[in-house]
């Protein structure tokens, strides 16, 4: 599928409302929400979009880095981890870094690496430390920068060098590593 396939769109809410009391907003804030090809065609033609944790989670995943003109995006960076790990049960995940590797291998299946990687590297900046992230994030990334569908390469390798220095192979699972070293090798030919 393509890129196009989907769209994050901004909800604005008012720090009056039951959610902004619940995260406790100083003001009115914004956060994103992920529609699949099928619900961003509802909402282009203005009919109603059931919204959900579901598209919340994967909203603050796939939109974390977004800059959208007149939103401030900061409360939603802010306050992603919290709304995340509340949402954990809903998806029946036991920890939030599963649950962004379970949705970011949903994102991949479903629509490309590209978003996967989005998705991936919001979860490098939640969770710093998850040498299971980084893995994934890596994979996304040198299949991104093989398929050039990136519009900076030289970012791109760059920050595939970042993240695989960063990697702890202590955290991996035993059957990571032969790939970890693998992704080095191929991280060097770039």
């Amino acid at each position: 599928m393509k890129a196009e396939n989907y769209t994050v769109i901004w909800k604005h809410f008012n720090k009056e409302s039951e959610i902004g009391k619940h995260l406790e907003a100083t003001k009115d804030f914004s956060l994103p929400y992920f529609l699949s090809e099928a619900e961003k065609a509802k909402f282009e033609k203005q009919e109603q979009v059931n919204l959900n944790s579901f598209h919340l989670v994967m909203g603050l995943l796939v939109g974390y880095f977004d800059k959208p003109p007149g939103i401030i995006t900061d409360f939603a960076k802010e306050k992603a981890f919290t709304i995340i790990q509340e949402q954990l049960p809903g998806f029946k995940s036991k920890s939030v870094e599963h649950l962004i590797l379970d949705l970011s291998n949903f994102l991949r299946d479903s629509y490309d690496q590209k978003v996967s990687l989005q998705s991936l590297m919001a979860g490098t900046e939640l969770l710093p430390k998850s040498s299971a992230i980084k893995y994934d994030a890596c994979i996304d990334l040198i299949n991104c920068i093989d398929d050039n569908a990136l519009e900076d390469r030289i970012s791109a390798v760059q920050q595939l060098k970042i993240l695989l220095s960063k990697i702890e192979v202590k955290d991996l699972n035993s059957e990571l590593v032969d790939d970890y070293q693998k992704m080095l090798e191929i991280a060097k030919e770039f």
